[in-house]
Formats: structure tokens, sequence, C-alpha cells
């Protein structure tokens, strides 16, 4: 059984103590945040409910932290050092500097930190990943209401990391060129930003990232010779088109176009994310593998930080 603690009850940490408190071979012994609100989103007396972490953090082997970014580097650092495993919500931290000391803490103390990137855990990433081969073009979009709560951090590092991090992962090729575009509409930095990435194996990325839209929209299309790759992350569905021909038809009066192809739906097995990504975790714990992924969690971060810098946002 493994002792789970969380820090940070807000509107993720609310979530990972619904997760945690359902999962088998995990106990979700106590939870801290200063709010007495955010505290009694966790029922049962069995849970330790405090304001401060430090009052019951040697009674856990891990902890989940949903602090705000920039509260990151300091608990996590301390939790380390006592020999706790931690699950960091994303991004990392809110510098390299910061990033890359906690990543060499946790190897030097032997103990796991992961990365709250909840997209790699989507059902339909892992089925894209199989049927990807020499994409072309990759297209993201990832949009939705301004949420207050989030106005501390850019929509790049708050949305559009999602997106990096995946393209990243897909790709896995060195980034030669990247481009740039951003906006500020509710938040004094910026709301809505485009990217442009080109990798050295030719492959083009183009990530949408808004938090300024009236609809809200998660998805991913890739662009392959003979194929075109569509994912809608909010669904976790996959349809592959693939185009058969195409003929123009010109009429006394009119020209009509006329394209035939086949549309296919692969199969996605549904589970929710964060249940797996929180799964994951334990399972690293439980193993004493896969503790940590610095190649991927900081490169995205390196990445990120560049397009803010771009942005004039650093």
């Amino acid at each position: 059984m493994i002792k789970l603690g969380i820090i940070g009850l807000g509107h993720m940490g609310g979530y990972h103590a619904n997760v945690s408190n359902n999962l088998s071979g995990v106990q979700l012994t106590a939870i801290a945040d200063p709010s007495e609100k955010n505290l009694e989103k966790v029922k049962g007396a069995h849970v330790i409910k405090t304001s401060d972490y430090k009052e019951w953090i040697d009674l856990v082997d891990g902890v989940i932290i949903a602090v705000p970014t920039g509260m990151h580097h300091a608990i996590a650092a301390d939790c380390i050092k006592r020999g706790k495993h931690v699950l960091l919500e994303k991004p990392l931290t809110d510098n390299l500097a910061d990033a890359n000391a906690l990543v060499q803490l946790a190897q030097e103390y032997k103990t796991a930190l992961h990365v709250g990137h909840i997209e790699r855990f989507n059902g339909a990433i892992q089925e894209l990943k199989k049927i990807i081969h020499e994409p072309l073009l990759i297209e993201c979009y990832r949009m939705g209401p301004f949420v207050p709560r989030v106005a501390g951090d850019s929509v790049v590092l708050d949305l559009m990391i999602h997106d990096i991090d995946l393209v990243l992962n897909i790709v896995n090729s060195p980034l030669v060129s990247l481009a740039a575009q951003g906006t500020k509409v509710y938040s004094p930095s910026c709301d809505i930003a485009t990217v442009q990435m080109k990798f050295e194996n030719g492959t083009v990325a183009s990530i949408v990232s808004s938090r300024a839209s009236q609809v809200k929209k998660r998805s991913m299309a890739v662009h392959q010779k003979n194929e075109y790759l569509h994912l809608d992350f909010t669904t976790q569905d996959i349809s592959i088109h693939r185009h058969a021909s195409s003929s123009i038809q010109v009429g006394t009066d009119q020209l009509k176009y006329r394209q035939e192809g086949s549309v296919e739906h692969v199969f996605v097995y549904k589970d929710n994310p964060l249940k797996l990504e929180v799964e994951h975790f334990i399972k690293s714990i439980q193993s004493g593998t896969d503790l940590v992924n610095p190649d991927q969690d900081v490169r995205a971060l390196e990445i990120t930080f560049e397009i803010e810098r771009l942005l004039g946002l650093r």
C-alpha cells in the first residue's frame, strides 16, 4: 500500500484527490491547503487535513503537488530531500535553473519526479503514436474561454506546453527553427499564441493556443504522404482519412468539384488520463524504475521558455 499526500487542493488538486481515493494499492493519507473550503473537498476521518504539509510529510511515501507554479521548486525540493516521491503538476517550474536543480536532486535522492503532462496518458495519443510514420505536418489546436485562476501563467506555459511536449515526443528529431506570435486579451501576459516549428527531419508543426475563445477545442491533425490523421483529445477519437480520387465536372452553368476517399475510425481504449497518470506514478514508486525523465520534461520546458522569450515575456 502506497501512502500518498496531496499538497494543494485547488482545481487540479481536487481531481487528484478524487482519483487517489479510488485507486487500489493507494491510501490517501493526508492533504494540505491553506483554505478550509478546499480541505473539505476530501471527506473521511481517516485523511489528515492541515494547512502545512510538513505536519504529515513523514507519514507518506509520495506526494502530489498542485500549487501555483512559483511555489513548485521550494516545495518539491523539500519533499525530495525528505526522501519522498513527487508528482508535480505541470509546468515543472517557472525557470530552467530550478527545473534542472529538481531533476538533479531527484536523481541524487533516487526518488521519482514526475510532471503532470496528462495528455501523455490520453488513450488516443497512445494509439496515434502507433500509426504515425514520417509526419509531414502536425497541427495542434488547444483553446477555450478565459479562466482567471490561470492568469499568472502565459497561455504558452498554461496550455501550449501540452502540445509542445507531445510534438517533441512524436517527431523525435532536433528542432531547427522556431517562430512565434501572440497577444494579450484578458491577462497582463499572453492569451493567444501561434507557433511554427521545423525539425531536422523535415517535419513542420503549427501550434495554436488560446484562452480567449468562446469554443473549447482540443485537437491534433497529422498529415502524412498518403493519409490524414485527426485526433480529438476531448472524446479520445481518431479518424484516418485517405484520398482516393478527385475530378472536376463542367456543366452549362456550374463547376463542380468531386472528391472520393475513405474514412477509418480507430478503436481507442478510453480511460481517465488522470487516473492513468497517477497509476504510472504509483507503479514507478513500487518498481523503482522510470523515476525521472529529464530529456522529455526539461526539453519541453526549455522550448516553452524560448517561445515566451520570442513573445517578449522573458
